[in-house]
């Protein structure tokens, strides 16, 4: 079976090639939310309306394909709460953005799962008085370190085709976050 392509002919680490690839796709996604002022009750309805135009849509596809994947937690509810807390309309998910194919959920839930890091971290910078559900909902204890080893498993026993359709999923999810907080402007 041929697996992940190799840098150099080398057998490389399928996550660490997932990381590579869809690098800059993740820096994009720091770069467009790194606007957003967390501690300015405006700023942050914006930043939570973006998520929400990304996480809604990526986590209906969770949902569709949850057989395919490891347990995994949804936010969906904690961030429409923490919307309507702050008097702020939820977006509808989006049917059209991920096309179905083996490996693409995988690929999605590598970025949910990986937003919780940064959650830890934005959720602090939150104004006091301001709901911050969705962003205080972190891994618990040994879930990412978990999720890692099943996703690296699962990368390098993998196909190259499907290997690139995890990468595709991390990727278009990426993305959407980056457009969807383009949309906030």
């Amino acid at each position: 079976m041929d697996t992940v392509e190799r840098i150099g002919g080398q057998k490389s680490s399928g996550l660490a090639e997932l990381r590579r690839v869809s690098r800059k796709a993740h820096e994009a996604v720091d770069e467009a939310f790194s606007r957003f002022d967390l501690a300015d009750r405006k700023s942050y309805g914006a930043f939570l309306t973006a998520h929400a135009g990304a996480l809604l849509t990526a986590e209906t596809y969770l949902a569709k394909h949850a057989s395919a994947l490891p347990s995994w937690r949804s936010r969906s509810e904690l961030l429409k709460d923490d919307l309507r807390q702050m008097g702020l309309g939820v977006p509808a998910a989006r049917q059209d953005i991920f096309p179905e194919h083996d490996g693409l959920a995988l690929g999605i839930l590598y970025v949910l799962e990986g937003s919780r890091l940064g959650g830890r971290v934005l959720s602090a910078r939150v104004a006091e008085g301001l709901p911050r559900a969705y962003l205080s909902a972190f891994h618990q204890k040994g879930e990412w370190p978990e999720f890692l080893a099943y996703l690296e498993r699962s990368l390098n026993e993998s196909d190259v085709v499907r290997c690139d359709a995890v990468t595709a999923g991390a990727v278009l999810t990426f993305d959407l976050f980056r457009n969807s907080a383009g949309s906030q402007a």
